[in-house]
């Protein structure tokens, strides 16, 4: 029996044993699984320990499942699970990290945009701090723009009559790394793309006629679903844009342009930016006008205001033909102006930044009378202007020049929307202007300058003594300054009803054949070089006799005898 029984116990495993085939199961097991995963060790997210970190909770903070512990030992060479030095770069195969999904949030909007869930289909409007996932779609309206902020901090300003879908939004875990993919089935977007924090992450923009994909960089794209054609432009980092089967890296101040079914064009270069040094830093008018010097090879310009330097939040954005642009009002602050150039194939430039206050209120009031250079006689003109809603006050000011240096009256109290000089105007060139006051007091803006001519009518002449020769007779005057011509008139009455003499002479003298004798009344006016006339002189009375006395003796010779 002893020995039947000591055969039997041969067959059976020693505790010893037992344990040093297991130990040598989980070592194969640990071998197979880095092995089987040749994707794990092709691409690896590094991570730097800190204090307080072991293999274990690592692992179970970023790994799929805590059977990856002995593999990731392996990987690195980890003699000590439990402590490890703070510093030491650990390599995580991405195969092995967690894989979640991710969210967007919209930060800002401007005018009206709505979403279509993917989750259930229904439409609803968007508004700020909505919370956007993968499939979600958006659409914006006309003269509407919003931002997205991603899960890694990138921002995709997404503007006017676009269609934006969520294609993917996913993270790996607590790496900081994501994978967004966005598509554009037209329209237009702006992102600003986070540089990557490892292998894993990835930001795609996806067209129907091209890929944009990037990490770290800020460019835009543009999609016109009809040809198609994409286009991608470049400032800051390159862009990997893939296309018809062919790869293309452009870099930053470059554009590319893709159809759908075409080989890639190759990489351009962006129109420079602008130059918008002359615009000015304050804009006192409404409607906004802004210009620059035109860009060469430039079709079109792209004008766009916002509040700050960010650009995430578009108050105007619109495209012009002239090297100019327009927008009809925006309350009074501080903006920013971005200005870039389009190419004839619409790709658009490099961005010239400026800026820009607006202080157009209390609005100025519309000058009335003496405007646009005209021309008035009147010693102490009366000025007058509009009266716009809620003024309490005006400011008038009257100068020699156009920068109201030489000021000759201001009134800064006025209560009427008129003011008459007190003293006379010599005759010269004035230019005026008129601010307003609002219910608190605040001025706003002075009008546009206007300028006017006050010229005094040329006084009468003073005439002399006429010349009574034996063929003509002449009518001298004083020559008057300021006067161009002369207008001369010889009546045969007072009233001048009955005039034989009316010209209009170059010197201040008239001379004409000796009249039949008789009393005559004669006067002259001067004219300036507009041909305005002055007043006439006092009417003066200048008897001519008869050329001979000898027809009258004939006739009192008879009588005589």
């Amino acid at each position: 029996m002893r020995t039947n029984r000591n055969a039997g116990d041969r067959h059976k495993p020693r505790p010893g044993m037992r344990r040093i085939r297991r130990t040598k199961s989980v070592w194969l097991a640990a071998l197979l699984l880095v092995l089987l995963i040749p994707v794990a060790v092709a691409e690896n997210w590094i991570y730097t320990v800190r204090p307080g970190d072991n293999l274990w909770n690592l692992s179970e903070r970023h790994l799929t499942s805590m059977k990856y512990w002995r593999p990731l030992q392996q990987l690195n060479n980890i003699i000590d699970p439990l402590h490890i030095p703070p510093g030491t770069r650990l390599k995580f195969p991405l195969a092995w990290l967690k894989h979640q999904p991710a969210s967007a949030e919209v930060t800002q909007l401007q005018g009206s945009a709505q979403l279509i869930r993917a989750a259930d289909g229904k439409t609803q409007p968007l508004t700020v701090k909505t919370r956007l996932y993968s499939g979600d779609r958006i659409q914006t309206g006309p003269d509407a723009n919003l931002s997205i902020r991603f899960a890694d901090g990138s921002e995709l300003l997404v503007l006017s009559d676009s269609e934006v879908v969520m294609d993917s939004l996913s993270a790996y875990g607590s790496t900081g790394m994501v994978d967004t993919r966005i598509r554009l089935p037209g329209g237009r977007v702006d992102t600003r793309v986070k540089p990557s924090k490892g292998p894993g992450s990835r930001y795609q923009i996806i067209t129907p006629a091209a890929v944009a994909a990037v990490r770290g960089t800020g460019f835009r794209v543009s999609s016109d679903p009809e040809k198609p054609v994409a286009r991608s432009e470049v400032m800051q980092g390159e862009v990997g844009v893939s296309g018809a089967g062919v790869d293309q890296v452009v870099p930053a101040g470059f554009g590319i342009v893709a159809e759908a079914g075409q080989p890639l064009q190759p990489p351009r270069k962006l129109l420079p930016a602008p130059d918008l040094s002359a615009v000015p830093a304050v804009l006192e008018r409404l409607p906004l006008r802004f210009a620059w010097p035109g860009v060469a090879g430039a079709v079109h310009y792209r004008f766009q205001i916002a509040p700050d330097t960010r650009f995430d939040r578009l108050l105007a954005d619109a495209v012009t033909v002239a090297a100019e642009a327009s927008w009809p009002d925006l309350p009074d602050g501080e903006y920013q102006l971005r200005v870039r150039a389009i190419d004839q194939d619409r790709l658009e430039g490099l961005n010239a930044v400026h800026a820009f206050s607006v202080d157009a209120r209390p609005p100025p009031p519309r000058l009335i009378g003496l405007i646009d250079g005209v021309l008035t006689r009147q010693a102490r003109p009366e000025f007058s202007w509009s009266q716009p809603a809620g003024t309490t006050a005006y400011h008038f000011q009257l100068a020699r020049d156009a920068a109201f240096r030489d000021l000759l009256a201001e009134r800064g109290d006025l209560r009427e929307a008129r003011f008459q000089p007190e003293q006379a105007l010599p005759p010269g060139r004035y230019y005026w202007r008129v601010a307003t006051h609002d219910g608190s007091g605040r001025p706003g803006p002075f009008s546009d300058a206007q300028a006017f001519h006050f010229r005094p009518v040329p006084p009468a002449p003073d005439p002399a003594a006429p010349q009574i020769g034996k063929q003509d007779v002449s009518f001298p005057w004083q020559a008057v300054e300021g006067a161009a011509r002369y207008h001369f008139q010889l009546a045969q009455d007072p009233d001048f009803n009955e005039i034989i003499v009316d010209q209009t002479l170059a010197e201040p003298r008239l001379t004409m054949p000796r009249p039949p004798g008789r009393k005559y009344y004669f006067r002259a006016r001067s004219l300036d070089t507009d041909g305005e006339a002055g007043p006439y002189s006092s009417p003066q009375a200048v008897t001519v006799p008869p050329a001979s006395y000898w027809p009258l003796l004939l006739l009192v010779i008879p009588l005589l005898l």
